[in-house]
């Protein structure tokens, strides 16, 4: 399900993949500077922008290479240049990220321009792999909505570009709720849409009809209207959208055929429990302590769980599969490190614990010895990535 065809080369997927293991170490030291209470200040957009762009939406990205191919059984519009643009892609969030840290304009602006036409050229590659699009799923539906929020959320990040620049007369806090609101968007439409497909095939659930997937979609779609009217009403559809996904996924893991337990359905059943308290210290105002917790433990555990299989499997089909039957070779659940991965899921978990009680407690040390304890458990994570990517070298160790 993963493959066909159509598949991009590995090492366009693998790249990003790479490129959001780094930004993902990166936010680490870059979340000492972000201020929560500000959420609109430089420091704490720096943070985000290295988090959100640099990793989730790199990870986002190259698995979209792979799947778009897949959902929509014909090839990815073009992947000329691609590889080009994801060092224009890095360049931009690393020039960007440091400037807005450091409150130095050039890098904000230079970066900011970079990381706009990288991404630029990314969206108007995979909208058009939509055209004459013949397969009709909701699971494509998805990733098309999701094309058009990613197009409307940078163009609004490159508004706000220009309305710190003073070139353009615009509300910034108007452009700034949008923008984040669209991408937002694009990222929950991508897990969304995808989750249809990857959490029944790992899971081994059948005969599912996504009806609170569906719902997950109208309710967001719901919020960005409600937005130009109330905020307050908007967050309720927002918790709706977030309430409907999280039993979605609870339902397909309960018709799950596979009932054992492995590094994948523990790190999903972390990231859901994290989405439901993120939505409990939204309701009790603590906004702090809710962006943490949607950062580190949904977001960073629902992507490593999902990186723990697509990697394998990617690398496997691509540098092992052609030596089956001519030597020995592993089996994809031995391509990954076990006790890492494990241990790597009881750090995250104690992270989020001490984090956030030392926060609500205001135990400043308490707090850092969570971040610590998030960084091993993100160390843990890439060297089980490393290992997994040691398996490129597979042919070339055997013709030797």
């Amino acid at each position: 399900m993963l493959l066909n065809t159509y598949a991009p080369p590995f090492k366009l997927v693998g790249g990003y993949f790479i490129a959001g293991i780094f930004f993902l170490a990166l936010s680490v030291p870059a979340f000492f500077y972000a201020d929560f209470e500000a959420i609109s200040s430089l420091n704490t957009a720096g943070f985000l922008h290295i988090f959100f762009v640099g990793f989730v939406m790199s990870i986002i990205i190259g698995a979209l290479y792979q799947l778009t191919s897949v959902i929509l059984e014909k090839p990815f519009s073009t992947i000329k240049g691609a590889m080009l643009n994801l060092a224009v892609y890095c360049v931009g969030i690393a020039a960007m990220g440091y400037g807005m840290i450091s409150g130095k304009t050039g890098f904000i602006h230079g970066g900011g321009m970079t990381l706009f036409l990288a991404l630029l050229f990314f969206g108007t590659t995979y909208i058009v792999s939509f055209m004459d699009n013949e397969k009709k799923s909701f699971a494509a539906f998805m990733l098309f909505v999701s094309a058009i929020f990613l197009l409307a959320g940078i163009s609004l990040g490159f508004c706000l570009l220009m309305i710190l620049s003073g070139t353009l007369p615009m509300d910034f806090m108007f452009a700034l709720k949008f923008h984040v609101y669209f991408v937002l968007g694009f990222v929950f439409f991508i897990i969304v849409g995808v989750a249809t497909v990857l959490l029944p095939m790992f899971a081994l659930a059948h005969d599912l009809k996504f009806t609170l997937s569906k719902f997950a979609f109208g309710f967001y779609i719901f919020a960005g209207i409600l937005l130009f009217l109330s905020e307050i009403y908007a967050y309720f559809a927002f918790g709706a959208a977030i309430i409907c996904f999280v039993a979605e996924a609870l339902y397909i893991l309960k018709k799950r055929v596979r009932k054992a337990y492995d590094y994948w359905n523990v790190n999903i059943a972390l990231s859901l429990a994290a989405f439901v308290l993120f939505c409990a210290f939204i309701a009790a105002d603590r906004y702090d302590m809710a962006v943490f917790m949607l950062i580190y433990g949904f977001l960073f555990a629902f992507i490593a769980a999902h990186l723990y299989k697509i990697a394998p499997f990617l690398i496997w089909y691509h540098y092992v599969a052609p030596f089956v039957g001519k030597t020995k070779v592993p089996l994809l659940d031995q391509m990954i490190l076990k006790k890492p991965a494990y241990i790597g899921i009881g750090f995250n978990a104690i992270g989020l614990a001490l984090y956030e009680f030392g926060v609500w407690l205001e135990i400043k040390s308490l707090a850092y010895c969570g971040v610590v304890s998030l960084l091993v458990s993100i160390v843990l994570v890439a060297i089980n990535m490393i290992n997994v990517f040691k398996f490129t070298q597979f042919g070339i160790k055997e013709k030797k």
